[in-house]
């Protein structure tokens, strides 16, 4: 993801709005990406199979594979979340103890 801004030079109300529009973008992901590989995946190897009697090994494991790299960019998206909700509070401290 590239910002125009570094995080540290926006402004608390910046930031809140970013770490917002990136939750969003991680819900997003979850429901259309890593939901779709999970029930790809589970109807592969559940008992009663829609597609096939009997998938395939490569199937199985490709459909693995996608469950594993949407789960990357879900601890991708996750990190870079929890980095953001860290400056905020960070920034948020800075304003608490400049006012006092």
């Amino acid at each position: 993801m590239k910002f125009e801004k570094p995080t540290k030079r926006m402004t608390l109300r910046e930031q809140l709005t970013h770490a917002e529009k990136c939750s969003h973008d991680l819900l997003d992901h979850l429901h259309n990406n890593f939901l779709a590989a999970v029930n790809d995946y589970r109807d592969l190897n559940r008992p009663v199979r829609k597609r096939s009697n009997y998938p395939t090994l490569l199937a199985l494991q490709n459909a693995l594979q996608k469950v594993e790299e949407s789960n990357n960019e879900t601890t991708q998206v996750c990190d870079f979340l929890i980095e953001q909700m860290d400056s905020i509070s960070q920034a948020a401290q800075r304003e608490l103890s400049n006012r006092y």
